[in-house]
């Protein structure tokens, strides 16, 4: 499988985390990587500090977040009209993640049960140590109307 496939849904142009229309949003741009996940590359600015020169966490988790999603999305890409929604979040600040470093987000579906998609993902830094982990589990809910 290529390393770069495109993904099959975009998601909505304003969406904070990956809206290319949304001027104050992450505008996050994801890439496949394989059959069962996805990355992207992030450089957060200063902005989005919580201590000084660490990022926020609650951005570390939207960035974790639009990953899983985007990952899960995968799972459902024969099915676009069915909407799919965080359910569960579990995440884990293992080191300071720092602002205006390159960052890259990593994510992949850990097995499929019905409606149910459980995934895993990551936060690491240039030298890809892992600097915040994520878990979810994401519903499929019906149909988009």
């Amino acid at each position: 499988m290529s390393a770069e496939l495109q993904l099959s849904w975009n998601g909505d142009p304003t969406c904070f985390g990956c809206g290319a229309e949304n001027e104050r949003g992450l505008q996050l741009t994801f890439r496949r990587t394989s059959d069962k996940a996805v990355e992207c590359e992030y450089v957060a600015p200063g902005h989005y500090c919580g201590a000084p020169t660490v990022l926020h966490g609650g951005i570390q988790a939207t960035i974790l977040d639009e990953a899983m999603g985007k990952a899960v999305h995968i799972a459902f890409h024969d099915r676009p009209e069915v909407r799919i929604v965080t359910a569960d979040f579990s995440l884990r600040y293992r080191r300071p993640v720092p602002i205006g470093e390159r960052l890259r987000a990593r994510a992949e579906i850990v097995r499929v049960e019905g409606p149910n998609v459980f995934v895993r993902g990551a936060l690491l830094d240039g030298e890809g140590n892992e600097l915040t982990l994520a878990e979810a589990r994401w519903r499929a809910l019906g149909e988009r109307s």
